[in-house]
């Protein structure tokens, strides 16, 4: 059907001004931006009562750019997001996604339209032929843009971080779930990415692990997940694929509980392929530069219920445990109390607790190992048990060794002792360099006295013990003194060096000034300047150290003492951490190769994150109930 007579006149007006732009300017986006198209006479099927669309006009130039080119939509919104001052020139507010581009052209211009619209694009591409102005995908659509396009299409980093987040963390998240299998029958209402979403919204939503959080979460839901469900999902991760069990025995949802060391294993066997594919993901990014530094830190979820009965609760017969060597206090343990929560320093205080492994790339710390802590507690009298320093030690390096090459390992105070510094030197033949304790000794004198000559001589401001043979006890934790062959002869097991230097943090001070610390070292040949340079190093674990700020907001509050739900909420915070990082990263590449303001100058040891965490928490929340993010389809 041919064009009414005042549109044939528009395609013939259209011609005379294209003519007249392409001998001013041979660019044909300059030429389709220039375009005075007639707006009178098309007409805008789209709904204005619902959303604010983008404008008919700009919409209109950008369908003649796609008709004159042959573009796909997706090549489209790659071109107009890669080149923001086609987003001024054709006078949008933004560069439209795919999905946008497709409604439009299907629902917002009419028969009519998409007619006028086709002759124009013809006409247009006659005339870029003639001015050789046609389009090529591996150039730029004007190498000249004028400064005031240039500064005007100019878009703010925050607003750049924003468009872009949604879909590095749909990506980063697609790589992570599918590592996650909770073993469940195939004819199962909700799938287990529905179990990871709900997981997710854990680390999202304050009281996460209340039926009411569960509750406000399911309202944007068509087909909510229970709570119970859920649970049921976590549980059945955390038994081992080789646990035998009657089902019989367990009617209904109910499932048995395997040990605590069955249970870390199953949730290890899913929480490590989620780290190996996304350690494949950040290999081509040279995220890392090798050998690194290790940091192994503990983490404490604290657990704010008593092992002990209220003296009211007592029965006779209950058995007691001294609570207190120097008064003689006794109580009365309770019998459920669950295994794996400690005694914490403080009195009164219980927590779950967990060692981490990180290790830090350009500016993204990512963590590759967890294990959880199990120490012998007062209230299990001579039933309790402990898992030495040691082991943990070496099951985290372990594992991250699969990843990276690690030069040197910065552990926490709480991991020194001989035991530890015998697996790292002998077992992993690596670097260490650890914070002695408080009242810690060194050839039997307290390191504390040790320090005199240091702060007494105003000129001397460290000074090294070198060659210290570290020789282990016969009840070595961990480690079989008799018949190990990395034991030496007189228990030897290497030399080590002791660094008296000024305390960079007081929680590493051991005088009672809080002025200076000592370190334990394996390093060879440290001079006293070398001293002070590690002290340093070791004073910036802040940018590779998981603690507990940095992890709490993405640890869910949940009230089950289930071992299962507790270890794996936090196993799965901590691939929530690494995708913040992961994403936060990806930002930084993408900002520095988009900015030229943005970048980390000579004397700059890291950048600040783009995006913070509040922001992974909110966008990670609209893509789950979102899912196509949060681009408006108009």
């Amino acid at each position: 059907m041919p064009l009414d007579e005042p549109l044939q006149h528009a395609v013939t007006n259209a011609r005379s001004q294209a003519e007249e732009l392409f001998l001013e300017r041979g660019n044909l986006t300059y030429v389709i931006g220039k375009l005075v198209l007639p707006i009178h006479l098309l007409e805008d099927d789209h709904d204005h009562k619902t959303s604010n669309p983008y404008d008919f006009e700009g919409m209109l130039k950008l369908r003649l750019y796609r008709l004159t080119t042959d573009m796909s939509q997706e090549a489209l919104s790659d071109r107009l997001d890669s080149w923001p001052y086609l987003q001024q020139r054709f006078g949008l507010d933004g560069a439209p996604a795919q999905e946008t581009i497709s409604y439009t052209e299907r629902n917002r211009f009419g028969l009519t339209t998409r007619r006028f619209l086709r002759k124009v694009a013809e006409v247009l591409a006659e005339l870029a032929e003639e001015h050789d102005a046609t389009y090529s995908p591996d150039e730029s659509p004007d190498t000249d843009p004028s400064p005031e396009e240039i500064e005007a299409s100019s878009e703010p980093i925050h607003h750049y971080v924003d468009r872009h987040a949604t879909d590095v963390i749909r990506g980063a998240q697609n790589e992570v779930w599918p590592e996650l299998n909770t073993g469940r029958a195939e004819n199962i209402k909700h799938e287990d990415e529905r179990v990871w979403e709900h997981q997710t919204a854990m680390s999202l939503v304050d009281r996460a692990g209340t039926h009411s959080a569960f509750r406000t979460f399911n309202k944007f839901r068509w087909d909510a997940l229970h709570h119970d469900s859920h649970l049921y999902a976590v549980q059945k991760l955390g038994i081992p694929d080789d646990y035998a069990y009657d089902p019989s025995e367990y009617p209904g949802a109910e499932l048995p509980t395997p040990s605590w060391q069955e249970v870390t294993t199953a949730i290890q066997n899913q929480f490590n392929p989620a780290i190996d594919r996304l350690m494949a993901n950040i290999a081509p990014t040279r995220l890392f530069t090798e050998p690194v530094v290790a940091a192994i830190d503990s983490t404490h979820d604290p657990f704010n219920v008593s092992p002990y009965k209220s003296e009211e609760d007592v029965e006779p017969g209950d058995d007691r445990v001294v609570v207190d060597e120097q008064t003689g206090a006794t109580r009365v343990p309770k019998d459920d109390y669950p295994e794996m929560v400690n005694g914490g320093e403080g009195k009164n205080t219980y927590q779950y607790e967990y060692a981490t492994l990180t290790v830090v790339g350009r500016n993204a710390p990512i963590v590759l190992a967890v294990e959880p802590i199990r120490h012998h507690s007062t209230w299990e009298g001579e039933d309790g048990e402990s898992v030495s320093w040691a082991e943990v030690v070496d099951r985290l390096l372990t594992q991250a060794r699969k990843h990276v090459d690690i030069d040197l390992v910065m552990a926490d105070r709480a991991f020194e002792g001989h035991a530890v510094g015998h697996v790292i030197d002998q077992y992993h033949d690596l670097n260490y360099l650890i914070p002695k304790k408080k009242n810690a000794t060194v050839g039997g004198e307290n390191v504390g006295d040790k320090l005199s000559d240091v702060k007494e001589d105003m000129e001397l401001r460290s000074r090294v013990e070198r060659d210290a043979s570290l020789h282990l006890r016969s009840d070595t934790p961990y480690v079989d003194v008799a018949s190990d062959p990395t034991v030496g002869e007189d228990r030897y097991s290497h030399d080590s060096s002791f660094l008296y230097v000024p305390a960079e943090d007081e929680e590493w001070a051991i005088d009672e000034d809080n002025e200076y610390a000592v370190f334990v070292t394996n390093i060879d040949d440290v001079s006293p300047m070398e001293a002070i340079g590690l002290s340093d190093e070791y004073s910036k674990r802040w940018d590779i150290e998981i603690n507990y700020k940095m992890v709490k907001p993405l640890l869910p509050s949940i009230r089950s003492t289930d071992f299962r739900m507790r270890f794996f909420a936090f196993a799965y915070s901590l691939l929530m951490y690494n995708l913040w990082r992961m994403v936060d990263h990806a930002m930084k590449t993408l900002a520095s190769e988009v900015y030229e303001e943005y970048g980390r100058g000579p004397h700059e040891k890291r950048l600040d994150p783009l995006l913070t965490q509040a922001d992974l928490h909110m966008t990670s929340l609209v893509l789950m109930m979102m899912p196509d993010g949060l681009d408006p389809p108009f």
